[in-house]
């Protein structure tokens, strides 16, 4: 069945069509359309074993209406390998965005189109899964649908991100992760010690000979060493741990990310250089590595910091990961407008930024605009629950900074997301707004959030698409080869 017939199918059993949606395979064609309550997938001709849903019949022909379940999309994969996440491995420049509502990936679709930057459309950590409801699994399968549903054929990777131990790794791979961002500060400071002929051999290795990393000349001497020994050592170990138990065995191409930038203190050139070289030693390939930069990298602001220092900073790292051969990974990048020029320049084009939380606070101001009533309650809220939440963020919000919104007329409402205490509160408490209950065991705001944002779709998709839009014309603006060229 041509597009425009099972369009007019879809319509005649009460289905709004999503035209983007249409794919064919084999006999068979495929179509997502929603009513009122659901979307569905809709199968015409003979749909490929597997499939699991309803029948129904137009004009004589059978129309196979599938629920977007976890069977489904499984066997929707199998059918179309496009829909799997694959490795950014090879990727010159690529680009982490979090959807926590599972709502936006169409618009992070949209901001990637023409741009040459890989996206990596299905993100989150642990811990925001866990305040969100949901598990990798379906943030993968949200996202997949997604993929289809807009028709983007142009590869997406999917993320563990910041994940700690081998049954998480494991776990995350068995759902079908492509990328997995290894978290080791568990493990920095060291609780282990190398052993006697290993510290031998250590300073043989280091504090006899200086070393040269692009145009960078670095010298470790001994006491320099003890002290990245007593830091990185057991982390070192566990990175290896985990590449073999779980990145080698997985048995398929997945990018290995570690990540450095969870610790107290920046990351010196000397450390980035001693770990890089003794997982080289190890035989560990990484795809890029997270160092803590100097200055401060909160949520949901821009950076905080001296730009010039950051730039010579970051330089120093990136002829130690080209050295090396990976890729350097800047974390916490939502919003940092005033270094991503910085990044795109330094990193000659070659970097991966990871985003977490600015859709949603965007999804929030979305919220402003559409429903100001709603919006009022939420900051309220989110007022109340910031200093239980703060414990797992690194921010320097101050809730008294925010405006009193009775004081606020509606109009002005949405501006005050870009308030930087504002933004900070809202950012983080993401998981009270979505998961609290009254007594009665009903979600406070989730199904008024969701139902908002649905009925205003169109308007969160061009908002969410600008912002991270933005991220990536700041970040080009002076690498040169990311817009138009791939």
């Amino acid at each position: 069945m041509n597009m425009q017939s099972l369009c007019e199918a879809a319509e005649r059993l009460g289905y709004k069509p999503r035209v983007s949606s249409y794919a064919q395979a084999g006999t068979a064609s495929f179509l997502i359309a929603e009513d009122q309550e659901q979307k569905r997938l809709l199968i015409a001709g003979e749909a490929p074993s597997g499939f699991q849903g309803k029948e129904e019949s137009f004009d004589n022909k059978q129309i196979l209406c599938c629920p977007l379940t976890h069977e489904n999309a499984g066997t929707i994969q199998r059918v179309f390998p496009w829909l799997q996440p694959i490795s950014a491995r090879r990727k010159e420049a690529s680009f982490g965005t979090g959807d926590r509502l599972g709502l936006v990936t169409g618009a992070h679709i949209a901001a990637f189109n023409g741009t040459g930057v890989f996206p990596i459309l299905a993100q989150q950590s642990k811990r925001e899964l866990t305040l969100t409801g949901r598990t990798n699994r379906t943030m993968i399968e949200d996202v997949m649908w997604q993929v289809f549903e807009n028709g983007y054929r142009g590869g997406y990777g999917a993320d563990g991100d910041h994940l700690k131990t081998l049954e998480d790794i494991t776990a995350a791979l068995a759902d079908g992760s492509s990328f997995i961002t290894l978290d080791c500060s568990d493990h920095i400071p060291s609780r282990i010690r190398p052993t006697a002929q290993e510290v031998d051999t250590l300073e043989k290795s280091y504090c006899r000979q200086k070393f040269c990393a692009g145009g960078l000349q670095l010298h470790i001497p001994r006491d320099v060493l003890n002290t990245l020994v007593d830091e990185y050592w057991e982390a070192i170990e566990h990175i290896y741990t985990i590449y073999g138990h779980a990145i080698t065995a997985c048995g398929r191409d997945v990018s290995f990310e570690i990540s450095l930038d969870e610790t107290g203190i920046p990351t010196s050139l000397n450390a980035h250089f001693f770990v890089a070289e003794e997982l080289r030693r190890r035989g560990v390939r990484i795809d890029s590595l997270a160092p803590r930069f100097c200055g401060e990298f909160q949520k949901g602001i821009d950076y905080i910091g001296d730009v010039e220092a950051f730039r010579e900073n970051l330089r120093g790292h990136v002829e130690i990961a080209e050295n090396f051969g990976y890729k350097i990974s800047v974390h916490s990048g939502s919003d940092k407008f005033r270094i991503l020029p910085c990044i795109g320049k330094e990193c000659r084009g070659r970097f991966h930024l990871k985003t977490s939380g600015t859709s949603w606070v965007e999804a929030v101001r979305v919220i402003a605009m559409a429903e100001p009533e709603l919006f009022r309650r939420m900051a309220g809220y989110s007022c109340q629950k910031f200093e239980n939440a703060r414990q797992y963020y690194h921010v320097t919000a101050n809730v008294r900074n925010v405006p009193d919104m009775r004081e606020v007329p509606d109009a002005d409402l949405p501006a005050l997301m870009d308030l930087p205490d504002m933004r900070q509160v809202m950012h983080i408490t993401y998981g009270s707004l979505l998961g609290d209950c009254n007594a009665a065991g009903r979600p406070l705001f989730r199904d008024d959030i969701y139902r908002v944002l649905r009925k205003n779709k169109s308007l969160l998709g061009e908002v969410v698409s600008a912002h991270i839009r933005r991220h990536l014309q700041k970040i080009s603006a002076d690498a040169g080869k990311l817009f138009g060229e791939y």
